[in-house]
């Protein structure tokens, strides 16, 4: 009963202690609210105001001032540094009954805090005085004596400051920094700006939520301390921060990563710790950026959705990240690296990098340059990589890269690369391949190659193969061509890149093989690409029962394509041409073809071509024959409707001269000339075929649709001459003076629809006049006899007396 009443009486006791507390605060408060308002505001130097005044409980005893603000320092802005809902300030109790007040804790509800920074690096809190070093006086010194009031001043000591519910915008004009923070909640421990102090904040970084938690150990923080010396010591943690949204907001990170490095998406940082200050810190922890979307240049490409994480332990100091060990984790791949990374706008690097042994499948959606490949097949990095990644300058990179079972297929091929493992040891700024074999659609192929510096790159190759077929790497090659083969193929040269544009200079041999259905043998190529402009220095190759060398140029340069190209044809066998091309298409012509050709011209395709062709040349085809044409016959032929040649093809000359007048060809033993190629037509000139009884001289032209307009002389043979004369005896009126049958012609129309149309006015002419001249020499006889002139005047007359009948019968027989 005694303990009972004992423990009642400490009950009253302690209730009239806690009233008596009351009341002594709320009338020291409502006695002093002015007093301690206008020493706040001498003590931090800035204009505080303060609405409605009351005491809380709250956490313990203390004093909730409603609506109260802040002043900013003028020369930043002129409103409020800080703006609360309210502002509890918790105070000591025991100091209370001495009449003094201390500070326990502040708490900011709701508040809106301003921080901002100059260009010249100065914060806007910088200029706040009295910050918990002296002791601020209470209105009840008032009563004592002058010489007690530095001793008697009520002091405030600040040991704890907390916001909850803060909204936090940090304007920062030297680094371009304009960030809000939401749903700041802080709670500040043991502040003291002379001393450590642990701060423990949540907040909502571009989220509707808090998803920003850290807890650490800061300061001293003195004003003269720049925000980057303040040491640090603590633990963050990030759900998913919009990582594209903050380096919008604050550039200074962005200008941290290289230039062609674009981060966005969400981020997690799980459980890392920090350690030092902003100019020197060290980190531990680990970054998930599966929802990040990560761009470097054309060089990586991860999107949102591709597991990605990072752990790391290592150092930031001076824009310079130093790993005593990082891990990176990429779909399948384990990286593993310890080094330096400097960044900024020309990064470079001092790494140590290994791997697990990977798959490639999949990794077309991160590598740009093997998107279209279809890659898969096993890989293994053990590598160094050391130097500046800037503009025309990459790393030096020296280890391995082992593949093995790798399938590719280029889009443009039919077939996949198969089966390739090798082994690429890594030089510094070069690369080397080792002989390594793999297998293209039915070929397998050997390959050597040195990448002598990646930046610009140079590399030469050696590839080997007994054969490859086209049709397994062309996918749009028509079928007629599927049987192609190249067969005992080398080759050799180099790639290299300049001002961003392939350069190659290499040879191609073929010991034999068959393209568009022709057979050849020893087939060799020069070829080399520079500066946008293709070349063939030299190429050569046996076939059709001849050879062919050409040299020539491709230059695409400008928009609109140009060529140049001359070629050198000898022994070609027209015949085996056409048949290899179409079997199916109608032959023109058979023989040996011998030409030389130069042309030039620009464009796109034949439509533009046509009218830019430009060229010249010679050719010539030997024991050839034009088929399906029979040229002779018709010019002959066509002279027969003439007055007296009606009968001048007997049965007799028929069935001595077969190939002329019983063949439906032209055989001959030489057709040769010259031509240009000029405004989309060809102009022929010293135009001959000569065959067994006759040759034909002229000269012409020929346009790309096929419409031909030529003048010839045909010339017959003495033989063949004869033997049309002494079936016609008027043929001898048109002998020339070789007594040689001439027939004049033009041969115009359309191919294959042309025929020779002998100049048959021309050819009457001259056998009327052949038959005036005999005439007057019948005369002539008849007057004079056969008995020569006996002087030089009766000859004269004899002359005279010829021409007068002569021309009398040219008026009978017409001119």
């Amino acid at each position: 009963m005694r303990k009972w009443m004992m423990a009642g009486t400490m009950l009253v006791i302690l209730c009239v202690i806690v009233v008596v507390a009351l009341l002594s605060v709320n009338s020291l408060i409502n006695r002093n609210k002015d007093y301690l308002v206008n020493q706040a505001e001498q003590a931090l130097g800035r204009k505080v105001s303060v609405g409605k005044v009351g005491v809380s409980l709250w956490n313990g005893i203390g004093v909730r001032l409603n609506d109260f603000s802040l002043s900013d320092d003028p020369s930043f802005s002129s409103g409020d540094f800080i703006r609360a809902k309210d502002l509890q300030v918790n105070l000591k109790i025991m100091p209370l009954f001495s009449k003094e007040i201390e500070i326990k804790r502040l708490i900011l509800h709701k508040p809106v805090i301003g921080v901002r920074r100059n260009k010249n690096g100065t914060f806007n809190f910088a200029s706040l005085g009295g910050t918990g070093r002296e002791k601020v006086p209470s209105a009840a010194t008032k009563d004592r004596e002058p010489s007690q009031k530095k001793a008697a001043t009520l002091p405030i000591l600040v040991s704890l400051v907390d916001i909850s519910d803060g909204d936090l915008h940090y304007l920062d004009r030297k680094e371009g920094v304009d960030l809000r923070i939401k749903k700041i909640d802080l709670r500040v421990t043991d502040l003291n700006f002379d001393k450590p102090f642990s701060v423990q904040l949540a907040a909502a970084l571009f989220s509707e939520k808090q998803n920003f938690k850290v807890q650490a150990r800061l300061g001293p923080l003195r004003p003269e301390t720049d925000i980057d010396q303040v040491p640090l010591d603590g633990k963050i943690n990030v759900d998913l921060i919009d990582f594209g949204r903050l380096t919008s907001a604050a550039p200074i990170i962005k200008a941290l990563l290289p230039k062609d490095l674009k981060l966005t998406g969400s981020l997690r940082i799980k459980d890392t710790q920090f350690k030092g200050t902003l100019k020197k810190l060290a980190l531990t922890g680990t970054v998930e950026g599966t929802d990040a979307s990560i761009h470097f240049g054309q060089y990586f490409r991860k999107d949102s959705g591709i597991p990605f994480v990072i752990s790391f332990d290592g150092q930031v100091a001076n824009n310079n990240l130093s790993f005593r060990q990082a891990k990176v984790t990429l779909r399948g791949l384990e990286l593993v690296g310890k080094g330096n990374v400097r960044l900024g706008i020309e990064p470079s690097l001092n790494l140590s990098v290994d791997s697990n042994l990977f798959s490639l499948k999949g990794w077309e959606k991160i590598v740009p340059a093997i998107k279209n490949y279809q890659l898969s097949g096993n890989a293994r990095i053990q590598t160094s990589v050391k130097g500046r990644w800037a503009k025309g300058t990459t790393p030096r990179i020296k280890g391995t890269l082992a593949l093995s079972g790798v399938n590719a297929k280029a889009p443009q091929f039919r077939k996949a690369l198969k089966d390739l493992s090798a082994k690429i040891n890594f030089t510094g700024n070069g690369a080397d391949l080792k002989e390594t074999t793999f297998t293209l659609g039915r070929s397998r192929i050997r390959l050597e190659a040195e990448i002598k510096q990646f930046s610009p790159l140079r590399v030469s190759y050696k590839l080997f193969t007994p054969e490859i077929w086209p049709a397994d790497f062309q996918a749009a090659l028509p079928a007629e061509r599927k049987a192609d083969v190249i067969k005992d193929l080398s080759s050799m040269g180099q790639l290299s890149t300049k001002n961003g544009n392939l350069n190659y200079q290499g040879k191609l041999n073929s010991g034999q093989g068959s393209l568009y259905n022709i057979k050849y043998k020893n087939l060799g190529a020069e070829l080399v690409l520079e500066n946008n402009i293709a070349k063939i220095r030299e190429f050569r190759v046996q076939a059709l029962n001849g050879s062919l060398e050409a040299q020539g140029t491709y230059s695409f340069r400008n928009p609109v394509p140009s060529f140049s190209l001359s070629s050198k044809v000898r022994g070609l066998d027209l015949k085996e041409l056409y048949r290899s091309l179409d079997p199916k298409a109608p032959q023109a012509i058979q023989g040996s073809l011998n030409a030389d050709l130069k042309v030039s011209g620009s464009g796109k395709d034949w439509s533009e071509i046509k009218p830019r062709l430009r060229g010249e040349g010679k050719a010539e085809v030997l024991a050839g024959a034009l088929l399906n044409f029979n040229l002779a016959e018709g010019a002959i032929s066509g002279i027969t409707g003439i007055p007296g040649l009606t009968s001048l093809i007997t049965p007799q000359v028929r069935e001595k001269y077969p190939e002329i007048f019983q063949s439906k060809d032209t055989k001959f033993k030489e057709l040769k000339g010259l031509f240009s190629l000029n405004e989309g037509r060809m102009d022929v000139k010293d135009f001959r075929i000569t065959a067994a009884d006759y040759t034909v001289l002229g000269k012409g032209r020929a346009n790309f649709d096929r419409d031909v307009n030529f003048r010839a002389l045909m010339l017959l043979s003495q033989r063949l001459s004869d033997d049309l004369a002494n079936a016609a005896k008027e043929v001898r009126y048109i002998y020339n003076a070789n007594k040689q049958l001439e027939i004049p012609f033009r041969l115009t129309g359309t191919l294959p629809n042309v025929r020779p149309r002998p100049d048959s006015d021309y050819l009457a002419k001259l056998i009327r006049r052949g038959i005036a001249n005999k005439g007057a020499q019948e005369i002539s006889k008849q007057i004079f006899g056969t008995k020569k002139p006996s002087s030089p005047e009766d000859s004269a007359i004899r002359d005279s007396v010829e021409e007068l009948i002569r021309k009398g019968l040219q008026g009978i027989f017409g001119r």
